[in-house]
């Protein structure tokens, strides 16, 4: 963390050089409040702030109640010795200011009968001290702690008349100022001819970009500095400490939310606030400090009238406090006449100390005062009722301003208020139902939040007097609860319960019926589920796919699921601009679904544009959970596309993190574990993947449970074992066959295929293809259709047909290649050269080189020391792969545009914030923030964010700045 930069003082600092270059300037009065940088701007204008140096003497003044007359200067001079210093007699005056100077001081003069004599003596004397010494500027800071002595003996400096004058500097707070009869004195000296005053203001917006850019390393996020000068008004000190915290928390415990609004509004006020406020508070009348915590209560700006019901307090008396409160620089006065405290931490710090039963009667009053208005505030009204005890009162506007808070996207608040107006408050069957399905579930952080909703639910259902409707819908929002927490076999029991109850309510009913059909999958056969989504699409049929986008969102995702195209037209009606703010939580959902059924069909380009909306919704609105599993599907799809470079640390990372549902988790699993097969760890690859199978297949879903089956049969196939993988993907295919849904099985049955033809089962295998042919004849699956064409390669090579083998393979590898799926493509295109091989061409040598190389390229090690086998055979040496190493270009080292997204990461922004920032593309973004992981060796968002601010910390950037070469 570096110190903050000389910002925003370009107009003042002209102003005092202006005033030090006119020989005529004799006092210059700095004003500001505390920590606006009253002293920095000195030291910086003046550039030799330490006592003795160039002529510039600098007094500071400690905070002491009864500071000791002319102390602070006699600090200063004292340590200085006087040797070489020529004095004259009026000297001897300061020989009881300075008793260890007695042998350099001449004796003291005859004493006069006339203290005000004696007092001008001490004061000439001093005067020819200072000049002897080479000053000719004093400067006294923090000048409202200074004696009345001081001022009186800085006055005569700027008033007396010597060939070289010594000229004064002084800096007050203007909420503590000096006593009014020196500050009228000094003000009109200053105000003259002879003078001048300079007063600091806060920084504007744009200066606190720059002060934040210039303590973050160089960029700051123009998000980030607004919520920064939204809680300060811009004050360089209590910014420094703000942003100092954030730096300490995000070190502490990584993650972006130290960084996000309501991190920063949480951020406590600093110690020297509380301190001054405090000081300030003390000095108030009884009823100023009423008014102050009144408006404390309040939060917000207030009108005197309102002020004056909240505390009881008649008008005029509430006028005097308010005036008091903005003397003392705690309130300011607003255009239309209302006051405000002067920026939030103010706010707080007078906050914490309103007493408790104080705090509770002024909420009373102030409930009480808002409800009697005409159109109340209910977001204020609801807050001030919760916090005078009044939870009745809370729960009538609660609701409204849940719903007021997901319309300004804060679904983590709206989530709260409506749990809490779900459990704490009883509510009628009706009411439960309606406030359930609003909660924004995905921001929930812990399994406790769905257990109280569960139980609660749970509670109401079995109330046996209910009516049937009523009963459904509380089963359904229950059911709807038990997928969420990712309880699967208890939400298949209770919406197969429920569909009977919802006759009377087609939506839900279909709902409810699409959702059984997610998780019953194993154990129907596709008629059951055809009758299902028959029944389904009968209830969709003549609504508007806008009113009813649940329904859409639900439909889509189990036609694409379970292989029919018809899915693609209603994955289309989802929008995807122009949200309603219900409809938000469902459309993020909707496009995740899609994404991961567009990356099963083997359509990656559409799987990674859905994946991305989907993405900028959840990281918008902070739905968490959803935001894991979209993680979750990012790493698969890199996977597939072969982006393997950090992929297998990154899905270990999410993997072992402990967020999301299961079935998330164990997608991040298995590509860790298919990426340690290709490595060659087939012990640690096989027992992850057989770990997952452990789990029930209704918590997998049928894609995991095909690929994980597919990895094992491939791990039992590298390790010489065909009847192992036999085995393992005899019931999955046996599933496939059941079912019909031949999207599933690409892997798993070209993976059996490939057993079948090595055990020397030649006809069951061709008859697995030509059944699968079949299956495909009607759906094209790109993925799968890719693995049709590669299987019937293998049947064909077994059957001695090298050249229809060789055709068909470059076919498959063609097909991969348009996914695009490098892995696949390769091995088809060395299925194609070894049956040039086997045909007795030299010409197969080439090719398998170069796919050694793409291989190599791609980090597949174990396919590419086979290779290295085949053409061994044939007397062609050459070298195995090897582990990945860094890209070419900025290989290891951060580029410059990776350095240009971190200082953003470090500043808390999201990818979608940041290629607004920069006018990247979010694509762009997210693979340069993938990069820059990769390169500093880290796996998440949260490590990733800690590593960059580690790195603007260090001095002079290094690692960040030399890494562009």
């Amino acid at each position: 963390m570096r110190s903050p930069a000389f910002v925003g003082r370009d107009v003042e600092r002209r102003w005092l050089e202006e005033a030090l270059i006119r020989p005529s300037t004799r006092l210059v009065v700095i004003e500001g409040e505390a920590g606006i940088g009253k002293s920095r701007f000195v030291k910086e204008t003046i550039q030799a702030p330490m006592p003795g140096h160039e002529g510039v003497l600098v007094l500071r003044c400690p905070p002491i109640s009864t500071p000791f007359p002319l102390g602070t200067l006699i600090e200063a001079l004292s340590p200085t010795p006087l040797d070489g210093v020529r004095l004259g007699r009026l000297a001897g005056a300061l020989r009881p200011l300075f008793p260890e100077w007695s042998d350099s001081l001449p004796e003291p003069m005859p004493p006069t009968e006339s203290a005000g004599l004696e007092r001008h003596r001490l004061f000439r004397a001093l005067d020819e001290l200072l000049r002897a010494m080479g000053a000719h500027t004093v400067v006294l800071e923090d000048a409202h702690w200074a004696d009345d002595t001081s001022h009186e003996f800085l006055l005569h400096l700027a008033t007396v008349e010597v060939d070289t004058p010594v000229r004064v500097i002084e800096t007050w707070r203007n909420e503590e100022r000096p006593p009014r009869e020196l500050v009228a004195r000094i003000l009109r000296i200053a105000s003259g001819d002879t003078g001048r005053v300079i007063r600091l203001g806060p920084l504007d917006l744009a200066g606190t970009e720059r002060f934040v850019a210039s303590m973050l390393g160089g960029v700051a996020s123009p998000r980030v500095a607004g919520l920064l000068h939204r809680r300060t008004q811009g004050v360089p000190l209590l910014l420094e400490d703000l942003i100092r915290t954030l730096h300490d928390r995000t070190r502490k415990s990584p993650g972006e939310e130290h960084w996000s609004p309501a991190g920063i509004a949480a951020l406590a006020p600093p110690a020297s606030l509380r301190e001054s406020v405090t000081s300030r508070m003390d000095r108030l009348a009884p009823s100023a400090r009423l008014v102050a915590w009144a408006l404390a209560v309040l939060s917000e700006p207030a009108s005197v009238p309102l002020l004056s019901v909240v505390t009881g307090l008649d008008h005029q008396a509430t006028s005097t406090a308010v005036d008091e409160l903005v003397a003392s620089h705690l309130l300011s006065l607003l255009a239309d006449g209302e006051v405000s405290f002067r920026h939030a931490l103010v706010l707080d710090a007078v906050a914490e100390e309103v007493p408790l039963g104080e705090r509770s009667r002024l909420h009373a009053r102030a409930a009480a005062a808002l409800g009697a208005l005409p159109a109340p505030p209910v977001v204020q009204l609801a807050r001030h009722l919760k916090q005078s005890g009044d939870t009745e009162g809370w729960a009538r506007y609660a609701e409204e301003v849940a719903d007021l808070a997901l319309g300004r996207a804060d679904d983590r608040t709206a989530a709260d208020i409506l749990l809490e107006l779900a459990t704490a408050v009883t509510q009628s069957p009706t009411d439960l139902t309606r406030i359930v399905s609003k909660i924004p579930f995905p921001v929930f952080r812990s399994v406790d939040e769905y257990q109280v909703v569960v139980d609660v639910l749970r509670s109401v259902a079995q109330d046996r007097t209910l009516p049937q409707l009523d009963q459904g819908r509380v089963r359904w929002q229950l059911a709807r609860v038990l997928i969420m927490a990712d309880r699967m076999s208890e939400a298949a029991e209770e919406t197969e319960r429920v569909i009977p109850l919802l006759a009377d309510d087609p939506v839900l009913a279909g709902q409810a019926m699409i959702s059984l059909v997610h998780l019953s999958w194993p154990n129907w056969e596709s008629a059951t589920r055809a009758e299902w989504l028959r029944q389904a699409s009968q209830l969709l049929a003549n609504r508007d796919p806008a009113s009813e986008l649940h329904l859409v969102t639900d439909l889509a995702t189990v036609l694409l699921r379970f292989g029919s195209a018809e899915g693609w037209t209603e994955a289309a009606k989802i929008p995807t601009h122009d949200i309603a703010v219900r409809d938000r939580l469902t459309v993020a959902r909707g496009l995740g679904n899609v994404a991961h059924c567009a990356l099963v069909w083997g359509r990656y380009g559409t799987a990674r544009a859905t994946l991305e909306a989907a993405v900028d919704l959840a990281s918008t609105y902070e739905y968490l959970r959803l935001s894991t599993g979209l993680e979750a599907m990012g790493l698969h799809l890199d996977y597939l596309e072969g982006s393997w470079d950090g992929l297998r640390q990154r899905a270990a990372a999410l993997a072992s993190a402990g967020r999301g549902a299961v079935g998330e988790r164990l997608e991040a699993e298995i590509v860790e574990a298919r990426l340690l097969a290709v490595e060659g760890d087939f012990a640690e690859a096989g027992r992850r993947l057989r770990t997952m199978l452990d789990h029930p297949a209704s918590q997998l879903g049928p894609e995991l449970v095909m690929e994980t089956r597919a990895g094992l049969a491939e791990v039992a196939i590298a390790r010489g074992e065909p009847e192992e993988a036999l085995s393992l993907t005899h019931e999955p295919f046996r599933l496939i066959q059941h079912t019909g849904v031949w999207l599933w099985g690409g892997d798993l049955v070209r993976t059996r295929v490939q057993a079948l033809l090595l055990t020397g089962r030649n006809a069951v295998a061709r008859a697995i293809v030509d059944s699968m042919a079949v299956g495909l004849a009607e759906t094209h699956y790109t993925a799968t259709d890719a693995a049709l064409v590669s299987c019937r390669a293998m049947v064909a090579r077994a059957d001695g047909d090298l050249a229809r083998a060789r055709e068909l393979h470059h076919r498959a590898a063609s097909a991969w290649r348009g996914l695009p799926r490098p892995h696949h493509e390769l091995r088809d295109l060395e299925a194609a050269a070894r049956c040039l091989l086997d045909d007795g061409h030299g010409a197969g040598i080439a090719e398998l080189r170069d796919i050694l190389n793409g291989y190599s390229r791609l980090g597949a090690i174990v396919d590419g020391e086979r290779v290295v086998e085949v053409l061994r055979t044939v007397g062609v040496n050459a070298r195995p792969p090897g582990r990945r190493g860094g890209r070419t270009g900025y290989g290891t080292r951060l580029s410059p545009r990776e350095r240009e997204v971190l200082r953003l990461v470090a500043a808390g922004e999201t990818d979608a914030a940041i290629a607004a920032r920069l006018f990247k593309s979010l694509n762009t973004v997210h693979s340069q923030v993938k990069s820059a992981k990769r390169k500093l060796g880290v796996s998440t968002r949260a490590e990733l964010a800690r590593a960059a601010a580690d790195l603007v910390e260090e001095d002079g950037d290094q690692r960040l700045d030399s890494s562009g070469g």
